[in-house]
Order: C-alpha cells, then sequence, then structure tokens
C-alpha cells in the first residue's frame, strides 16, 4: 500500500490510467493523450498517491496491472463511460440562438463567425437564416436574434453591435479590358471608366458611394450604368464591358473574367448586431469573441 496523498483525481488522470492499462506501456499511452513522457509518468504516481495504492508492477519493457489496477480499470472506465455521456446530455441543453445573416456576405465569413463562436461554445445551437436587403431595409428587426450584416444597415441607435470583419474591395473587369495588365487599381486608373452599379437604390450599397464620392472629390470622371442586381454585373460586364467595383465576398472566379484589388482605403465593416435583450450567456460569448478577434488582429 501506498500512503494517500492530496491529490484529486481527474479525468484526463483517468483517461492515462486506462490508456496505460489497454496498452500495457505508459510513455503511448501519452502520447495518445499528447502528453509527454515526464508529464504521463507523474499523473499516473498523483493516481497513486490519491488512491494509496500500485496500479502497476513496473519493468524494463512494459507495466503489468496489479489485482488493484484490475479492479480499478472497470471503474475508470465507468466513470469515463459516465462524464461522456453527461457531455451529450448537456449539449442537448445548449444555449440556442438565431442568426439571420444578409444574403451577400459570402459563406466563408458567416461559417469563420460561427467557428469562433462554436469554438468557445461547442455546445452552442445556432440557427442560421439567410435574409434579404429589402427584409433589413423595411422590417424591423427581430429582438432577441444576431443579424450578420455591414454596418450600413445598422443606422438604429437601439442596435447593438460588435466588429467581425472589415472586407476589401476589389475590381473586376473583362479579361481584354485595357487594365488587364495592373496588378492593382488605383482611383486614378478609372478616369474616363464605365462603372457598373449594382442598384440605384439610395439606401443600398453605401460603401460603393463612399467610393464614388472619393472619385469625384479626386476630380476623376466616370460614366456610369447600372445593373438589377449585384448577380447581374458580371453578366452586364461581358457583354457590354466597363467595370464594377465590390466587396470581396462578391469575387468569384468565372471565365472571361479578371479580379484585381482596389487600392482604395474604404472596407465594408461587417457587424454582428442586435436589438433588445439576449441571453447572459450569449452575451458573455460575444464578449469573448469581440476579445478574441481583437487580439487575432493585433497579433496579425
Amino acid at each position: 500500500m501506498k500512503k494517500k496523498g492530496l491529490f484529486p483525481l481527474t479525468i484526463r488522470q483517468l483517461e492515462l490510467f486506462v490508456q496505460a492499462y489497454e496498452l500495457r506501456n505508459l510513455t503511448r499511452a501519452g502520447q495518445s493523450l499528447f502528453m509527454t513522457q515526464s508529464a504521463a509518468t507523474q499523473n499516473l504516481k498523483k493516481t497513486e498517491d490519491e488512491l494509496g495504492i500500485y496500479l502497476f508492477e513496473r519493468s524494463t519493457r512494459q507495466i503489468v496491472p496489479t489485482q488493484a489496477g484490475d479492479c480499478f480499470y472497470l471503474h475508470a472506465k465507468k466513470i469515463i463511460s459516465e462524464y461522456n455521456s453527461s457531455l451529450q446530455d448537456l449539449a442537448s441543453l445548449g444555449e440556442e440562438l438565431t442568426l439571420y445573416y444578409f444574403d451577400m456576405p459570402s459563406s466563408a465569413i458567416k461559417d469563420s463567425v460561427i467557428s469562433a463562436l462554436w469554438a468557445i461554445d461547442p455546445y452552442l445551437k445556432i440557427n442560421q437564416k439567410d435574409c434579404r436587403m429589402q427584409e433589413l431595409l423595411n422590417k424591423p428587426w427581430s429582438s432577441g436574434c444576431l443579424y450578420l450584416v455591414p454596418e450600413e444597415f445598422i443606422d438604429d441607435p437601439a442596435m447593438y453591435s460588435i466588429e467581425v470583419a472589415a472586407v476589401q474591395h476589389f475590381v473586376i473587369m473583362k479579361e481584354t479590358h485595357r487594365l488587364h495588365t495592373k496588378d492593382e487599381i488605383r482611383p486614378e486608373d478609372l478616369e474616363g471608366e464605365t462603372i457598373l452599379l449594382p442598384s440605384n437604390s439610395e439606401k443600398a450599397f453605401h460603401h460603393l458611394r463612399l467610393a464614388l464620392n472619393q472619385l469625384s472629390e479626386l476630380n476623376i470622371r466616370y460614366q456610369s450604368a447600372v445593373a438589377d442586381d449585384a448577380k447581374e454585373l458580371i453578366p452586364r460586364i461581358l457583354s457590354f464591358g466597363g467595370v464594377a467595383i465590390v466587396p470581396e465576398y462578391l469575387t468569384r472566379d468565372v471565365p472571361g473574367i479578371l479580379i484585381r484589388p482596389y487600392k482604395d482605403g474604404i472596407a465594408i465593416h461587417v457587424k454582428l448586431a442586435y436589438k433588445g435583450s439576449l441571453q447572459p450567456r450569449i452575451i458573455k460569448l460575444l464578449s469573448d469573441f469581440q476579445k478574441r478577434s481583437h487580439n487575432d488582429s493585433a497579433s496579425s
């Protein structure tokens, strides 16, 4: 018998013991749990000290369970099984939220946000709903729901929001366009160009209006044409020429179309916004998300 210690057993110690018992090798057991050999040895010693018994007889080649080890193995397996079952039960009771996302931001933005939220709370249930631009402009936002949208749609002082991403602009054009040799497009390159606009709505595409205002301030002359919606930009360019200034989430590989970065200094700030109250755990989740996003931006 060993003298009992003061080390309350952890699930990780039990998992190490079970792996060592089944593999008959402490080094390989530690490796299966991403432990160094010294860490595995120390954890097993703490387990034996807490129980006050030897679980294995050591030899130069392998470890052999003692009678007490055989007995404890059955209990350890049961404890680990119960623990894993409890995690599954907790998952079914996890916090739930509804996330509306603007139909234009690419799935890359939405998926990265959801992945980051799940990294903080793996049991979070997220109901995803696609919302159209007119819904955002003309209908009241549901209280207690999250909206992943460009900040231009957040004009209600009662709305709360946190930054998610700053999306840069690109210029799309035909492969035969006069600017096709440039690696990047600057505002002055658009002198005399026809710029295709995805909408003539006064409320839509605030970021594009900023870009056009910038051209006017720089005394850069351009012509404009209007497509029915953003999906018509590429077909119109392929048919009639011209260029379009678009956010990154609207760029996609299409035969006959070139994509070049637009050095405009203007970005679309995509945010998570909500109105009314959220569950306290969701508020904490968003706070952790914001801290993590801020740290990632600082480190990059």
